[in-house]
């Protein structure tokens, strides 16, 4: 209901047409040119070195998992393009040890202002948000990608730069790529493939999948900017207008990410200042005045999907799966989690530990998710282009209404944070205490502080960064005997939490956070590697439970 307009895939929007050739390939960009021919073969080719693809090659590489990542561009980023990181994907890049490092890079956004007919009509704050970051982080992608880069190289993953993807065939143990570099040819074969080459994607369009959808008739200017006098820093601001809203997003090093709406058809690629200054004189609150562009463009947003986002030994992850409005800022966030969910799968997969169909729960998890954002950023996009007079005055007023109720706050909150998102129809995942307390089997695992033994504090977010399935027993229950031989999986580990003075327990909830959040019952989750529960059940049925949960995620032995 509260617009919030961010350019999340501007490389993806900014492209009018959707060509089959190769030259069409959206991948982004590094240093090495000329990486060497004699690799050995990698588990997984990772096509695009975007923030999917990098988060991607992280992830599996952190887990020993050999990979190559090619980009077809020859440098990385050096334009903003996406800029919203949401309280779940800090969330996630705690969880893969790298969030002080945007923490440190990124301009905190504490709430979301909206304006129409010079009156603020809607305030969405996230501070009540259940999460150790509530705010969105403002980042420019180049930024992103430079301490995605940096860390992935620590893992002994470089980014080969002017590789690009011209040749693609799926055989039974794995796959085989045609890549080129300038002018030499390279033939290499893996045994997985990810596309995370955005919207125009050389690996989807090899594997012949559908990308449906349409474009929108507007057009939209996108400026990264300095304003006089300044706004406040600590908030996104949207000024709704007859002829297409306006909005301000801040960035560091107090600079603005400016979008607006419907901007004249006849403007190509570069608008002059003096044109963004008289289009911001029309449809925003007047009296600002734009200084020092870095970047100022014009382009179009398209809402699509493919047809499948894994096929065989590939798969396809964030633009390349699925585009859609910037409304939200979503894009780069659902490409991180794209990327994230896969990952921790695969990874186990290729290292003979997990069951194959695991891979299977990739699109079951993501799709829905995907699509709901699609449909849900094209009503935004709708709502914040109605142009007729009655229908601009309901929506304010029924804006205006909802969001003096603080419940109906705190759900716009959760939906924009992606702290919301939940895989409760996944197929691997079980829950066996319906009606109890504490976050539900698919549900992100909540974070609290325990104390160990010595009474150090310890956060769960701590003991869930370690990439490994945690069982988590909460109440005074001892583990069940039978139930702990089936635990002999390495990527396992099992935590008790037990109130103060209470025998059995190796963490203690002094402060009663943990039975706020899960329940004082004596409950039992398994805590899946990317953050969410995967299973749910009382203690004394665990050994009914756990054994063939498990048999769903790892291989026998």
């Amino acid at each position: 209901m509260i617009p919030y307009l961010v350019c999340d895939n501007f490389r993806a929007a900014t492209e009018h047409s959707y060509p089959v050739g190769v030259h069409v390939m959206m991948q982004r960009n590094m240093t090495n040119v000329n990486a060497p021919t004699n690799i050995s073969a990698p588990n997984c080719l990772i096509v695009g070195a975007g923030p999917t693809g990098l988060v991607a090659a992280h992830e599996l590489a952190r887990d020993g998992i050999r990979c190559r990542l090619i980009d077809k561009d020859a440098h990385r980023a050096t334009q903003s393009r996406a800029i919203a990181i949401h309280p779940r994907t800090v969330e996630t890049f705690e969880l893969m040890g790298l969030a002080e490092a945007f923490l440190a890079a990124g301009q905190r956004i504490a709430a979301v202002s909206t304006y129409g007919d010079n009156r603020r009509i809607a305030h969405v704050g996230f501070g009540s948000l259940d999460t150790r970051y509530p705010f969105v982080l403002g980042v420019p992608q180049d930024q992103t990608e430079r301490i995605l880069e940096e860390h992935v190289g620590r893992l002994g993953v470089t980014v080969e730069r002017n590789t690009e993807l011209v040749g693609l065939t799926q055989h039974g143990p794995g796959i085989q790529a045609r890549l080129r570099c300038g002018d030499r040819v390279e033939e290499v074969e893996a045994d997985w493939i990810l596309g995370c080459d955005g919207a125009h994607s050389a690996v989807r369009e090899k594997l012949g999948i559908s990308f449906s959808g349409a474009t929108y008739p507007e057009h939209f200017l996108l400026a990264d900017i300095k304003v006089e006098p300044d706004l406040d820093h600590n908030e996104a601001q949207v000024w709704l207008h007859g002829d297409g809203p306006a909005a301000f997003f801040p960035l560091p090093e107090g600079r603005w990410r400016l979008i607006v709406g419907n901007s004249p058809p006849e403007w190509r690629d570069e608008p002059s200042l003096a044109q963004c200054q008289a289009l911001l004189d029309q449809r925003g609150p007047g009296g600002l005045r734009l200084v020092d562009p870095r970047w100022i463009s014009v382009f179009r947003i398209h809402r699509r999907i493919a047809g499948h986002f894994h096929q065989d030994r590939a798969f396809l992850l964030g633009d390349a799966g699925h585009i859609h409005s910037p409304v939200g800022g979503q894009g780069m966030n659902m490409g991180i989690q794209d990327a994230f969910n896969l990952a921790w799968k695969l990874s186990l997969v290729i290292g003979k530990n997990g069951n194959p169909a695991l891979l299977d729960s990739y699109e079951a998890e993501r799709r829905p998710v995907d699509e709901a954002v699609v449909r849900q950023t094209d009503r935004a996009t709708r709502l914040v282009a109605l142009h007729g007079p009655v229908a601009r005055f309901i929506r304010d007023h029924l804006m205006s209404l909802m969001t003096r109720i603080p419940l109906v706050v705190d759900r716009l909150g959760e939906g924009m944070s992606g702290l919301a998102i939940d895989y409760r129809g996944s197929p691997i995942v079980e829950d066996h205490a319906m009606g109890a307390p504490g976050p539900h089997a698919g549900d992100r695992a909540p974070d609290a502080v325990v104390d160990d033994r010595q009474g150090v504090p310890i956060r769960l977010y701590q003991l869930f960064a370690q990439h490994r399935h945690l069982l988590l027993l909460v109440g005074a229950g001892g583990a069940s005997p039978s139930v702990m031989p089936e635990l002999g999986q390495p990527t396992v580990a099992v935590r008790h939490i037990t109130a103060p003075g209470i025998a059995g327990g190796d963490l203690f909830d002094r402060t009663g956070e943990t039975a706020a959040r899960y329940g004082s019952g004596d409950m039992a989750y398994l805590v899946r590697p990317d953050g969410y529960v995967g299973l749910r059940c009382a203690r004394n049925d665990l050994p009914n439970r756990l054994p063939a949960h498990l048999a769903k995620l790892f291989s026998p032995t």
